[in-house]
């Protein structure tokens, strides 16, 4: 039977047109490529190419062939990540949470002390992508904003986030005892400095606003001390900015209940970890 180099070879070929270019493509000799192309022709029992002085042409079996080559070449690279990836979760726990809040490094933390140090990795996600994942096996667990509809998983509630606005002394809107998104939508703030539940929430909730992110945590941390902008905090990461007052969000989506998600199926491979959580208050 013939090799997935072979198929690789013919590929080669057929997108750069002549041998000469497609074995400098690959790095190999014209004579090596030429004896690929004619073992793999040989394999198949017809021709591929159509054979003048200067170039190759497909013939119409070749163009038929090439079809399949690229799509049993496609199926190889995803046999790969995905063996790859099964081992990953087969030999740790992945959580994938719809935000990188403190709640996240904690259950990793209670992860690892009930299993006795398993290697445990934490990813950040939007939750259509966890419960994809979740679903096809290639996380763990997943952290949700709140209760998942999917009959296949078992959820616990753990945690409820609050979401503030830090209003400068001077803007009008420090003087509110709750505040909408509506209110503050159209001012310049300064979002979350990473990924997450949070910054879709902004993006969502303010499409007039000038989103000033910052490149990383330290840069944010900075902007935020020195700046008489609008920025955010949560009962789960207060920054405590000086000359700013902490209003809360009053919209319903301001307030979310972190539920902890995994397959049903996983309910018994993960029962000392679902005792812990009934066992103990993470924060």
């Amino acid at each position: 039977m013939f090799e997935l180099r072979q198929l690789e070879h013919f590929l080669a070929v057929v997108e750069c047109g002549t041998v000469s270019k497609a074995g400098e493509r690959l790095n190999i000799t014209q004579p090596a490529l030429s004896r690929s192309l004619q073992n793999l022709e040989c394999e198949l029992k017809t021709p591929l190419f159509a054979r003048s002085k200067n170039k190759v042409t497909l013939t119409k079996t070749g163009e038929f062939a090439a079809q399949y080559a690229r799509k049993i070449l496609s199926q190889a690279d995803e046999m790969v990540e995905q063996v790859r990836l099964f081992h990953k979760c087969d030999t740790k726990i992945i959580i994938s949470s719809c935000a990188p809040c403190e709640l996240l490094f904690s259950l990793r933390d209670l992860v690892k002390e009930t299993y006795g140090g398993v290697d445990c990795e934490t990813l950040v996600e939007d939750e259509r992508s966890i419960e994809r994942n979740l679903m096809e096996g290639k996380c763990s667990m997943g952290l949700f904003s709140g209760k998942v509809e999917n009959k296949s998983f078992i959820q616990f509630p753990l945690k409820t986030e609050k979401l503030f606005a830090m209003i400068p002394l001077d803007n009008p809107l420090s003087k509110e005892k709750s505040l909408s998104f509506d209110q503050i939508n159209g001012e310049a703030v300064i979002p979350f400095p990473l990924k997450g539940y949070w910054n879709d929430l902004l993006e969502k909730k303010l499409p007039d606003s000038h989103l000033l992110y910052q490149s990383d945590i330290h840069a944010f941390d900075k902007v935020v001390h020195s700046s008489s902008l609008i920025s955010f905090e949560s009962n789960f990461l207060e920054i405590g900015v000086p000359g700013h007052a902490k209003i809360p969000i009053s919209d319903p989506e301001a307030s979310i209940t972190y539920h902890l998600a995994m397959l049903r199926t996983s309910r018994e491979e993960f029962s000392l970890l679902v005792k812990r959580l009934g066992e103990v208050q993470i924060a």
